[in-house]
């Protein structure tokens, strides 16, 4: 075996296992720790054999000196190190007025191995501070890592940024982000990668338009085929993301909190941490990598039941709450199978538009003389369904009896005149009487209510985000994140729905504490189905809440009929946004049929395997789940826009055991037009029966369908007696 002086090597191996324990391709993780330097990422991949001589590995990679740089090349690491001649940004950056703080040089102290990976401590002894490495792959095939630095010395510490770091491949030239407004989150981007890529978010909460995640590629890349990397940082405030190439050829990924100025002050043997830093590596595209954050996702969440079909009430009443309508929209909800009933804004005492009393959370006895439990209880205990009930905890309006007692509790800087955002204010979570008010509120309703959901919403941005002079934005995500882990804990069956003004707080940092978010407020179909897309990279479709608007959408103005309304709701965790007194018979019915299909396939949506899959001419796309054993299987195919072709172009379901029949099902589908065909394909009310691997490799040809169309398909193994 090669050997490298003062460097040592420490691998860890993740295989996973199929349905019948068969060992399959796992993961290699491979970090050199020299005693002066920082840790290097010397492979993250697809296995490497065991036999693997990790010292040779590391020779091979040792680069030529150039003329015209530094006599010793600085390596490229795990924690970047401004005083070894890193010319790029640092892990660490901070300032202390006793000692040089802002050029450490790491050595290594210890190395702990544990299940998970490893904990790598560092200190320099003469900017007296210490960090941890916490980095590692999870069962998902997800790798983690965190940092956490403390201050070793006497004098305060003022921490300016701490930033996790990825080396990635230097063939990845190809980067993939998103980008997106209110009601068009998650839109997808891509461009050449030979330069800094930059993303900032001030907005205190992601915000619509900075989704924290990026992913890198060799040229090309795309759902099925090409090698990338997926990363995302697993927090719900102000964020930086950086993708960065160096002179030298270096390619790296870096995730940090945005610090305020000031915001971070370290004490004598006071720590920061970093939120986690997660990434999925793929050498099969995109679907991949979204499976491996999928999975992680699903061991986070641990639900325990299949995901029950919401109805809300918000874009069927807004704030006119009557309790006879309200009755009569549960009635209608429960007899198309709805499971789950939420009571949306306007239920708390002076709120009857969005200018006035957020933060009074008490019953509004003009609307609820008796209180919120014979709505609750004809809710559950009539109709047998799930109650729910929105908050916005978070926020204070100027004209509330909160504000009148408290201002100096809002998220604000006093000596200025305070800046609005929907007629709100952020309350100051940070503020440790404001954060106990809060609490007492939500505590004392989930006490005396019996509430199984709740949708906690959070309409605007931090501006001015402090409560004195010292800025308090990380504050603020830390106390919720406190908050809503002393509610799980108390109220441990009840689920919290993270909303944002729709998508603009999606992240794994609140997932931890949450079972749901809401992607977007945009109900129309057409706009959902990029939405939607967008937001699978990352996140499962049961974690997804996607609802059936009503005829005309409410933020867009079009019309779809029911049929492509209800499929592309299908996709995430099922809800109504309608008022179903409004629907007609025929639509009523329909809608029954399509929830019954859901309730017999959400296993198979929210267990199995999802994969996104395009169509050559990028005019329509297919959903596809399967389930972990590959005996049943789901497709969405949606008609986006006029095909190129006269005709759609056969859809390939990847995956199907290749010598399994299947039988195809056609469960529902859009009005089928006359006007651009004959005849249907010959198939199509057929008994068709194909194996897998015609299924997989030569495909479906479908009927032609207009625009903003779709068809759902059931693909189903056939029994041993049924083969013919």
């Amino acid at each position: 075996m090669s050997e490298v002086k003062n460097v040592s090597f420490y691998r860890q191996d993740l295989l996973t296992k199929d349905l019948l324990g068969k060992e399959q391709q796992g993961k290699t993780l491979v970090i050199a720790c020299p005693k002066q330097g920082a840790p290097e990422l010397l492979y993250f991949g697809d296995a490497l054999p065991k036999t693997t001589d990790l010292a040779s590995v590391y020779l091979s990679q040792q680069a030529a000196i150039p003329q015209a740089m530094m006599d010793k090349p600085t390596p490229m690491s795990l924690i970047p190190e401004a005083g070894r001649g890193w010319l790029q940004t640092p892990a660490v950056e901070a300032i202390a007025e006793d000692r040089p703080v802002w050029a450490a040089c790491w050595s290594l102290v210890a190395v702990d191995e544990k299940q998970s990976g490893f904990v790598i401590r560092l200190e320099d002894k003469v900017a007296q501070l210490s960090v941890a490495l916490n980095i590692g792959l999870l069962s998902s095939g997800v790798l983690r890592q965190q940092l956490t630095l403390t201050n070793q010395g006497q004098a305060n510490v003022t921490v300016q940024r701490l930033a996790c770091t990825l080396p990635v491949a230097s063939q990845f030239t190809e980067r993939m982000g998103f980008y997106g407004r209110w009601c068009q989150e998650f839109q997808q981007e891509r461009s050449d990668w030979y330069a800094t890529w930059l993303q900032e978010n001030r907005n205190g909460r992601n915000s619509q338009a900075n989704f924290p995640a990026v992913i890198v590629g060799e040229q090309g890349f795309g759902e099925q085929q090409g090698e990338l990397v997926g990363a995302h940082l697993a927090w719900s405030g102000n964020h930086r993301l950086k993708a960065d190439y160096t002179a030298e050829g270096h390619r790296y990924l870096q995730a940090e909190v945005l610090y305020l100025p000031g915001e971070i002050v370290l004490a004598a043997n006071e720590s920061i941490s970093t939120p986690e830093f997660l990434a999925a590596h793929s050498t099969s595209g995109l679907n991949t990598m979204s499976q491996q954050f999928h999975q992680e996702a699903r061991h986070r969440l641990k639900l325990t039941k299949p995901r029950p079909v919401h109805l809300n009430t918000w874009e069927a009443f807004y704030f006119d709450h009557d309790m006879a309508k309200l009755k009569a929209l549960a009635k209608a909800a429960a007899e198309v199978g709805v499971e789950r009933y939420i009571l949306d804004d306007g239920w708390f005492r002076g709120r009857h538009h969005d200018k006035a009393a957020l933060g009074d959370w008490f019953v509004d006895e003009t609307k609820y003389p008796d209180g919120l439990l014979p709505l609750i209880s004809y809710v559950r205990n009539d109709l047998g369904m799930e109650f729910g009930l929105w908050f916005e905890p978070e926020m204070v309006n100027p004209d509330s009896d909160l504000f009148r007692a408290h201002p100096d509790w809002a998220l604000q800087l006093p000596q200025y005149e305070p800046a609005l955002a929907r007629n709100q204010l952020v309350l100051n979570l940070a503020k440790p009487e404001a954060y106990q008010y809060i609490r007492e509120r939500l505590f004392a309703l989930f006490t005396e209510y019996p509430i199984d959901y709740v949708k906690w919403d959070m309409n605007r941005d931090y501006t001015q985000p402090s409560g004195d002079i010292a800025p308090q934005a990380h504050a603020q995500v830390e106390a919720l994140y406190r908050l809503l882990s002393e509610l799980n804990q108390a109220f441990p069956a009840m689920e919290i729905e993270s909303c944002s003004s729709g998508g603009a707080r999606v992240d794994f940092g609140i997932l931890n504490f949450t079972k749901r978010f809401w992607a977007s407020d945009c109900n129309d179909a057409l706009e959902r189905q990029t939405i939607q897309r967008g937001f699978s990279y990352f996140l499962p479709p049961e974690v997804m809440g996607s609802h059936i608007g009503p005829d005309k959408s409410h933020t867009t103005s079009r019309i779809h009929d029911v049929a492509f309304r209800v499929g592309t709701a299908m996709l995430g965790h099922l809800g109504i946004e309608w008022n179903l007194l409004d629907a007609n018979a025929e639509q009523k019915v329909t809608i029954a049929n399509w929830l019954s299909y859901y309730k017999q396939y959400r296993s198979v949506l929210h267990e199995g395997n999802n994969w996104r899959l395009p169509s050559a001419d990028g005019r329509a796309q297919t959903q596809w789940a399967l389930s972990q054993d590959r005996t049943q299987g789901l497709a969405v195919y949606c008609q986006l826009t006029m095909p190129k072709q006269a005709q759609t172009l056969p859809i390939r379901l990847p995956n199907l055991l290749p010598d399994q029949l299947y039988r195809v099902n056609v469960l529902e589908h859009s009005p089928l037009p006359g006007h651009l065909m004959k005849a249907l394909p010959a198939w199509w009310k057929k008994d068709l029966i194909l194996n897998g691997a015609s299924l997989s490799q030569v495909g479906l040809r479908l009927p032609i369908f207009d625009p903003e169309s779709l068809v759902l398909l059931a693909i189903q193994a056939v029994p041993l007696m049924e083969k013919h």
